[in-house]
């Protein structure tokens, strides 16, 4: 039902001379930022069997137990409330941390579930991944990281369990994303890579960008020599890994090319 580090076979055999480990689960549709931040949380914190699931089902193994952390992400909002019971009722030791493209943006009904302050976290795609995997290790610490945006609307009602202190760290989190870096892109091409990180093919960016898909081809060309990668997964990588805010970089060219064209 789900896939984790190791074998369970060999999982179980482990068992027999080591302590159990506890487990991070990644509930979410496969794309390539899913596959690249399951191996970057996978890298960071060894001590964890990290579980990828597709299916809220699998969620009901029996052999699921001693989960520190729910990670949700790219799922459908009309399941979410069954999600969530799941989680309450068969991990109710397990933080749960929503991963969101727009947390301005949030499905309403999703949205109550984190005022209600049975979401810890909220993390939005334009983390540096550090940051990212710091507010997973808070997390599982029994923390809360929320973005700035989500602080300024808990604020009256207060954070579930969360003080003063720890709004602040959040919203330090949230703010300190690092130094960016746009590898010399055009804003095609950072339309481009930004389809390419959510695992989109050649044929589909060309018909969203109104190109043919040739011309795609020559910017994914271009992409990855000013990169200098090899192949969609090692860009998505380096995107991750350095940071880059593409929604950042968007509003950047966008500014650039008006204040060109009022010139």
């Amino acid at each position: 039902m789900y896939h984790a580090s190791s074998t369970l076979s060999n999982f179980e055999d482990s068992n027999k001379v080591l302590p159990k480990k506890s487990k991070i689960v990644m509930l979410t549709k496969s794309d390539l930022f899913a596959e690249c931040l399951t191996q970057a949380i996978s890298a960071r914190f060894q001590d964890q069997d990290v579980v990828s699931l597709s299916d809220a089902d699998g969620l009901l193994d029996g052999n699921l137990i001693d989960v520190s952390l729910v990670m949700l992400y790219r799922l459908p909002a009309a399941a979410f409330p069954s999600i969530m019971r799941t989680i309450h009722e068969f991990h109710p030791k397990a933080a749960i941390g929503l991963m969101v493209q727009n947390a301005d943006e949030l499905d309403s009904s999703i949205a109550g579930f984190v005022d209600e302050g049975l979401v810890h976290g909220v993390l939005p795609l334009n983390l540096n991944l550090d940051v990212c995997l710091s507010a997973v290790d808070h997390l599982m610490k029994g923390g809360e990281h929320f973005p700035a945006a989500w602080l300024r609307r808990l604020a009256p009602r207060g954070l579930a369990g969360g003080g003063l202190v720890e709004q602040k760290q959040a919203a330090s989190a949230d703010i300190d994303l690092e130094r960016k870096t746009d590898f010399g892109l055009t804003m095609r091409e950072i339309q481009i890579l930004d389809l390419i990180c959510m695992g989109t093919q050649n044929k589909i960016i060309a018909d969203r960008l109104g190109i043919s898909e040739n011309t795609v081809k020559v910017h994914v060309r271009n992409i990855y020599k000013k990169m200098n990668v090899r192949n969609r997964t090692e860009a998505a990588s380096q995107c991750f890994r350095s940071g880059a805010d593409l929604a950042s970089l968007r509003t950047h060219h966008r500014a650039d090319a008006t204040d060109r064209s009022a010139a």
